[in-house]
């Protein structure tokens, strides 16, 4: 709690000026997805806690407890501390009842927001979640053997949180139908302005794709609709290996052999930002999103966005990217080879896209967690 008093000039204090007075919420955040992975989750995470701790009315304490060692290096905003000690994750319900819950684990916060898949043992802090995406009621096959499982533990997690948040209006949607026993979800989108519009001059005939390597994101259609192009564009591939990514991993690999298609596995932040500077456009063939960070950030970035005619798509970009049918491949190929030979329209979604991702603004999104903190605890 913060308060500002008025001083007299022989140095005693008068009066409380109320209306500054500034009660601080205690939250908890799960920021090991920050601390693991530079993209999805782990962006949503890191970004959201950047813009938390510029608010002066929260306490943030960082849930950092694991055996697994840091994959992203991570600058902990000033006056946030993260809880890290070497704790694995099967002995925290052991924990919990000797009384040491996730929580208390990270100095005892009033709130508790977890933002992965993973339920984290909880003693007395109300609890906030997010559900990013339920994809894997969507189709289980993307997902493989841990589909089930993953299932199973999110409609266990989802029908004890007190408060679910989703990115967007299709995974709220997917929540009301999939998981009835869980609260309504509150629908707070994350924020594009860690990305800067660029200046650079783009080169011709480069199609960039970013995203994790699973059936979902659809490369294999991508790498199909490519090739049946007379006139192949160099395809550059950013993504880390997925599940039930062995058949997409070998027509990369030979689509890297015939000389048009460069995979990356290890881009970074910076990479992945350059790439898009550097490309013609971003091809997202993906088939479901919870919210869709590549596009957005594509948009943000000045690169016009090609996309799959799905909801998720269709609410995030706005009329701002050309949409296809991407599970046709002949509408694929369509797609890029129109968009790869019309100047004035990559100009006209480089322009739209700017504008669209000008709305998404990381301040706003902590500023709805903000409220959403303070009336779960009302």
């Amino acid at each position: 709690m913060h308060l500002r008093w008025q001083t007299t000039d022989n140095g005693k204090d008068s009066e409380l000026e109320s209306s500054h007075l500034i009660v601080r919420i205690a939250v908890g955040i799960d920021y090991r997805p920050a601390l693991l992975s530079s993209s999805g989750i782990g962006r949503a995470t890191r970004e959201l806690t950047k813009a938390l701790a510029r608010r002066d009315d929260l306490d943030l304490r960082l849930f950092g407890h694991s055996l697994a060692r840091a994959r992203v290096r991570c600058e902990i905003p000033q006056g946030v501390r993260l809880h890290r000690l070497p704790i694995p994750g099967r002995s925290l319900p052991t924990l919990r009842r000797l009384g040491l819950g996730a929580d208390r684990l990270c100095g005892s916060p009033a709130v508790f927001h977890d933002t992965d898949y993973v339920e984290l043992p909880i003693a007395n802090a109300l609890r906030i979640r997010t559900i990013h995406d339920l994809a894997f009621f969507r189709e289980p096959s993307w997902h493989g053997a841990d589909a089930l499982p993953l299932r199973e533990r999110t409609r266990a997690f989802a029908s004890k949180a007190d408060v679910i948040i989703t990115p967007s209006r299709a995974t709220a949607n997917d929540v009301r139908r999939l998981l009835p026993e869980a609260s309504s979800p509150i629908v707070i989108p994350f924020g594009a302005d860690h990305v800067s519009p660029s200046q650079s001059v783009r080169r011709n005939d480069v199609v960039l794709c970013v995203g994790t390597v699973e059936p979902r994101k659809n490369h294999r259609a991508l790498l199909a609709a490519i090739r049946s192009l007379r006139k192949k564009p160099l395809l550059v591939v950013l993504g880390r290996r997925g599940w039930e990514c062995n058949a997409i991993e070998a027509d990369l690999h030979a689509a890297q052999a015939e000389g048009w298609c460069e995979w990356r596995e290890d881009a970074d932040d910076d990479a992945v930002f350059a790439a898009m500077r550097d490309a013609t456009m971003l091809a997202f063939p993906s088939l479901w999103e919870g919210f869709g960070f590549p596009p957005l950030e594509a948009m943000a970035s000045g690169l016009p966005v090609l996309a799959h005619d799905c909801e998720p798509m269709r609410e995030l970009t706005d009329g701002c990217a050309l949409l296809c049918d991407a599970t046709r491949e002949g509408d694929l190929a369509a797609a890029i080879e129109r968009l790869l030979g019309d100047t004035s329209l990559r100009d006209e979604l480089a322009k739209q896209g700017i504008r669209r991702a000008a709305a998404f603004q990381w301040s706003d999104c902590a500023a709805g967690h903000a409220k959403v903190y303070r009336e779960a605890l009302q």
